[in-house]
């Protein structure tokens, strides 16, 4: 019966905890352990819960792939790495970054950020544009092929 009635608590935990966004299980798993649940009742929880498909770590990360290249955009390998650092296994995640295409990504965001850049030379410019897209997890020679393309689109260069 304890059981049962520590079942229903981590439940209602869980439920609470998705509340803000949907999670991946890695994270609900850590988060009941944190909350005091024993193993069995976390592992029952997230099979309830994986059941009426609150927890799926494949849409999670299609989902979080999708959310981050529309309100924060960044290179595929960085949202990789976030979703691998949420729990979600390599496989998921590749597939979830499959269709990010960070050349016109880095090129989108070099060419609004250049907007921000309009009264500094070309050696700022490039070192602040270039400093941006690195924040954001672009390679190097993405980068450079962004910067270009927004110096060559600036209206004064």
């Amino acid at each position: 019966m304890v059981l049962h009635s520590e079942s229903r608590k981590a439940l209602a935990n869980a439920y609470r905890f998705l509340v803000h966004r949907s999670r991946s299980s890695a994270e609900m798993r850590t988060h009941l352990h944190t909350a005091g649940f024993d193993d069995e009742v976390v592992e029952e929880t997230l099979a309830s819960l994986t059941a009426q498909g609150f927890i799926d770590d494949h849409e999670f990360a299609a989902a979080w792939a999708e959310s981050r290249m529309t309100f924060r955009p960044r290179s595929k390998r960085l949202i990789a790495k976030e979703l691998i650092d949420r729990g979600v296994d390599e496989t998921a995640a590749d597939n979830a970054t499959e269709d990010i295409d960070d050349e016109s990504t880095a090129t989108a965001l070099a060419l609004r950020r250049a907007g921000m850049l309009q009264d500094v030379d070309k050696e700022v410019f490039m070192r602040r544009l270039t400093r941006y897209l690195a924040s954001r997890g672009y390679d190097y020679g993405t980068i450079g092929r962004a910067v270009r393309a927004a110096w060559a689109q600036k209206p004064d260069s």
